[in-house]
């Protein structure tokens, strides 16, 4: 697959981001109760068996590509993001899954979603767009995820389905959800966990509802205990962010902008810092903004190209070129073919 060549030649991708091992021993779980060897998973990453017990666990981005698909081969099951998604408990969320079950209401628990989802899973972001009378929640990849693409995304949907439900009282009405790749063989199988139409091979990954539900009380609704696990959840944030290096929350920033690239005296002001501190802290890490951009337009210019069908001229203006001719002419420079060229050939090999 394109995707993944691209991960495994990219200076930038994943190595500088750790990702959090929340879900890990969930996943082993579920693997080891469909005849798989958790252990041997672990050892395929190169992880030590004690990882899934530890409560502040992080995995490199190789690390957790190599987990998810050994699970899914010693499974045999493509649909395995599905299931783990549709395992994970309010609980299981941890401070973000108490503070979002304590809320007053949904619309106040999807703030406190939308805002620390970085604790949980780093790779994907989520924002709430209001349209007349529904709400959608997009999920955005922060960088390509290469072949556990569908994992990610199918875990992190079911999931925020499951959270939703629960924080309404099972009183709130999914009514579409939309994935940005096309259907795969076991399209059939997205019934079973959303109560509503799935349509595939759209512009991004939504789920939509009526707007009307955001003021749903949640039957745990409690002022005082959300205040203090949201403080709390603040300082997860703060301990996640201070265990990444600079490349790697520049990396993911980048992933959450869409159409323009800001320059570094804004991702400066970002991270409340000058411009200078933080030339400084990339020259550290052997690495500079310009760069950190390049790799970044790089990957994902493959990603929109090679799994999704949006029109050649969009994703240069979601890559922050303002003229569409620029985006061609640099990337026949990176790889020797139109950017045309490179999606007929991507389809060819995904067939």
């Amino acid at each position: 697959m394109f995707s993944s060549n691209v991960i495994a030649n990219s200076k930038i991708a994943g190595n500088q981001v750790a990702l959090p091992g929340h879900y890990l021993r969930n996943l082993l779980e579920l693997i080891q109760s469909r005849g798989a060897d958790p252990q041997a998973v672990l050892a395929h990453a190169g992880l030590p068996v004690t990882l899934p017990e530890q409560v502040d666990a992080t995995l490199s981005w190789q690390q957790f590509q190599a987990v998810v698909t050994r699970c899914c081969a010693q499974t045999k099951e493509p649909a395995l993001g599905l299931y783990l998604g549709s395992q994970l408990t309010i609980t299981t969320h941890g401070l973000l899954g108490l503070a979002t079950m304590s809320s007053g209401n949904l619309q106040q628990a999807l703030a406190l979603i939308c805002k620390y989802t970085s604790t949980r899973s780093p790779l994907l972001t989520l924002a709430m767009q209001q349209q007349r009378q529904q709400v959608s929640l997009v999920l955005t990849e922060l960088q390509p995820l290469a072949d556990i693409r569908q994992f990610v995304v199918d875990t992190f949907a079911v999931a925020l389905h499951a959270i939703l439900d629960f924080v309404s009282g099972h009183q709130y009405r999914l009514r579409q959800v939309h994935f940005a790749y096309a259907g795969p063989a076991y399209r059939a199988l997205y019934q079973a966990f959303f109560p509503c139409p799935v349509l595939f091979a759209q512009k991004d990954h939504r789920l939509i509802f009526d707007v009307a539900d955001l003021a749903i009380v949640s039957p745990w609704a409690d002022r005082q205990v959300q205040s203090q696990l949201t403080a709390q959840c603040e300082q997860e944030l703060q301990r996640w962010q201070q265990r990444q290096s600079m490349a790697g929350l520049i990396r993911l920033m980048l992933g959450r902008t869409k159409g323009r690239i800001p320059g570094i005296e804004q991702v400066a002001a970002e991270f409340a810092l000058s411009s200078r501190t933080l030339r400084r802290r990339l020259q550290q890490e052997q690495t500079c903004y310009h760069e950190l951009v390049a790799a970044w337009r790089r990957d994902m210019a493959c990603q929109y190209l090679g799994t999704t069908s949006l029109p050649v001229q969009q994703i240069g203006y979601l890559l922050g070129y303002a003229d569409p001719a620029n985006f061609g002419r640099a990337f026949r420079r990176e790889h020797g073919l139109s950017p045309q060229q490179y999606r007929q050939q991507a389809q060819s090999a995904a067939c």
